[in-house]
Order: structure tokens, then sequence, then C-alpha cells
């Protein structure tokens, strides 16, 4: 039996993991406007943070598929938490687009 305390420690990693995670798509998205060549600027920040999110799962997970779920709990968490925080961005607004359906 895994006791819930054993959990909070990958919980708290997850988030963390999370937090650098989404900072880092952040910035690259605040650079991609600016950037001479904006294709290589996005691979190497994906390349950059799934390296560090999948490596860190396979780090905080050390064989528990429990510890996995906890990390991954916190990494999703977080998201909800900074997209309830800062919002979605509106799309443009229908009006005046052609519509697939109407």
């Amino acid at each position: 039996m895994v006791f819930a305390t054993t959990l909070l420690v990958p919980f708290i990693l997850g988030s963390l993991i999370g937090l650098l995670y989404f900072s880092g798509l952040w910035q690259t998205v605040q650079r991609l406007p600016d950037a001479r060549n904006p294709l290589r600027i996005l691979l190497l920040s994906y390349m950059g943070r799934m390296t560090l999110t999948l490596g860190g799962f396979y780090v905080i997970m050390d064989g528990a598929w429990e510890r996995l779920a906890a990390a991954m709990m916190g990494f999703l968490i977080l998201r909800a938490l900074l997209v309830r925080r800062f919002g979605r961005i509106p799309g443009p607004s229908p009006k005046g687009a052609v519509l697939w359906k109407s």
C-alpha cells in the first residue's frame, strides 16, 4: 500500500517540472515574433522542454507507476491553475469568417 505522504514529493516535483515546462513555452512564444528563424527556436525549445519533462518524470518514477501518476497529476493541475490564472487567449471572431457548417 502506497501512503499519500510518499506521493506528496512526486506531486510537488511534477508541479515544478510543469512550471519549468510552461514557463519555457511562454518564453518561446514571446520570442517568436521577433525571431529571424522562428522554426529553429520552436524546435530547440520543444526538444529542450520535452527532454527536461520526460527525463524528470523518469527520475521521479523510480520504477513505481504510482509516483509517475502523482507527478503527472501535479503537472496537469499546475497547467489547469495557470490557464485559470492567465486565461485563454480568445481566437478570432467567426463574424465574417467562412464557416464550414452554418
